[in-house]
């Protein structure tokens, strides 16, 4: 009996010793781990980044009107016209724009056309016998066209593959008729050339030659405010007219060449375009219309012009233009005229368009805005935390120019070179409750 309570009794006091050595085991542990433990939980991750070179371009968005020098061309009668000019080239004055003729002697034409293409075809078929210069022209004119077919195709951009396929069969055509017309080949192809002088006559009677009466870029669609909005009246139109000119004309799908249009008497069947200038009016907010005006006078008092670009919705090159007239400020906007006097061409698809007015590029120290802290707006200079020897340090800096959520900044006195922020500096970029000389692990 006296044996066993000894037994229980060693028993209790093994258990009591290694629970006094696992609490003080624990004890320790704490103490090692507590000052880990509370910096994890309350101490602050800052975000480094590291201040680059880079250029910032100061956009504003524009909704506008263009504004060209336009001529509706109308039709002879009421019938079909055949464009004998392609959609988007030039055409020189005077020369033939589309073949007109009565509905009723559409089959006569037809048959007659049909007969020149069974002939050019017997024609072109001779082009695997011609050699030397003949053949040389033939390789070089349908080779340029595919060419510009395996460009597209590389970019990804089809829209143009439709003129590419008429450019290669006017190309063929072409070669045809030069071939036809040879004194070289007047034998082997004697009896074609009479047969088709024969068609050719019998249809002249049958059609009339439509004719430009200046010189200037076709165009086979007329959208209604040719009339509406002439270019004489670009400085009087307001932002209402804008608005509902981009409601009512929200399409801006590209124009190919029909290979008929059925037409009535004095009706426009397409137009002329001028691409010597043209012109574009569009809205910026009072904002940014103060800071181009501000460009415009300095321009004026130095006697220069005032260059910008454009950027317009579904079209990927930028448009140059010159700033021409600031009107006057209306509901918090501004309208702009600015002419354009290259790549009119691409706009001839557009009246009304949206995008955007690229003011002016800036290179230098680029970092976010939120990055600067204490801004004062009326000499628009601010701080920012620069990390040196793992401390934070403040240094007051100018701002050169924001855009959207970033800025380029410069240094106040670059003669200051202790109080002065460099290339490839790390900064904080939310210096939120960050005092100057704190500590910052990186």
């Amino acid at each position: 009996m006296i044996n066993e309570l000894e037994e229980k009794s060693r028993k209790r006091k093994i258990k009591r010793r290694r629970r006094r050595l696992l609490s003080l085991l624990g004890f320790v542990l704490v103490l090692i781990y507590i000052p880990a433990i509370w910096k994890w939980i309350f101490s602050v991750n800052h975000e480094l980044g590291v201040i680059r070179t880079a250029t910032l371009e100061m956009k504003t968005p524009i909704e506008g009107l263009l504004f060209r020098k336009e001529l509706l061309l109308k039709s002879p009668g009421t019938g079909i016209l055949f464009p004998v000019i392609q959609n988007g080239e030039r055409v020189g004055k005077g020369n033939e724009i589309a073949s007109y003729i009565q509905s009723s002697l559409r089959d006569v034409v037809e048959s007659y056309k049909q007969s020149e293409i069974d002939i050019l075809k017997r024609v072109v078929a001779g082009y695997d016998a011609s050699a030397g210069a003949d053949r040389e022209m033939w390789e070089s004119a349908i080779e340029s066209q595919i060419a510009r077919l395996t460009e597209i195709s590389n970019s990804g951009d089809l829209s143009n593959a439709e003129d590419i396929r008429s450019s290669i069969d006017r190309v063929l055509e072409a070669r045809a008729r030069a071939m036809l017309e040879s004194n070289s080949t007047a034998d082997s192809f004697k009896n074609e050339k009479a047969e088709l002088e024969r068609l050719r006559s019998n249809v002249k009677k049958s059609v009339t030659s439509v004719y430009s009466p200046e010189a200037g870029i076709i165009m086979y669609k007329c959208d209604g405010f040719e009339e509406v909005y002439p270019y004489e009246n670009r400085y009087n139109i307001t932002v209402e007219d804008i608005s509902k000119v981009l409601t009512e004309n929200d399409t801006q799908e590209k124009t190919f060449t029909p290979s008929e249009i059925s037409v009535k008497e004095n009706e426009a069947f397409g137009k002329l375009i001028f691409n010597d200038e043209a012109w574009i009016t569009f809205s910026v907010s009072e904002k940014q219309a103060k800071e181009i005006t501000v460009l415009f006078e300095k321009a004026k008092m130095n006697e220069r012009e005032l260059s910008l670009e454009i950027e317009i919705e579904g079209i990927q090159e930028r448009i140059p233009v010159t700033i021409e007239n600031i009107g006057e400020e209306s509901e918090g906007v501004r309208l702009i005229t600015a002419k354009m006097s290259k790549m009119i061409e691409k706009t001839m698809d557009y009246r009304a368009v949206k995008g955007n007015l690229v003011i002016t590029s800036v290179t230098g120290m680029k970092v976010p805005l939120r990055s600067l802290f204490n801004i004062n707006s009326v000499d628009d200079t601010a701080d920012i935390a620069i990390v040196e020897m793992e401390k934070a340090k403040f240094v007051r800096v100018k701002i050169v120019a924001r855009q959207d959520s970033n800025a380029i900044i410069e240094n106040i006195d670059t003669t200051d070179t202790d109080n002065c922020v460099n290339i490839f500096d790390v900064f904080l970029v939310n210096p939120k409750n960050v005092v100057e000389g704190q500590v910052i692990e990186r």
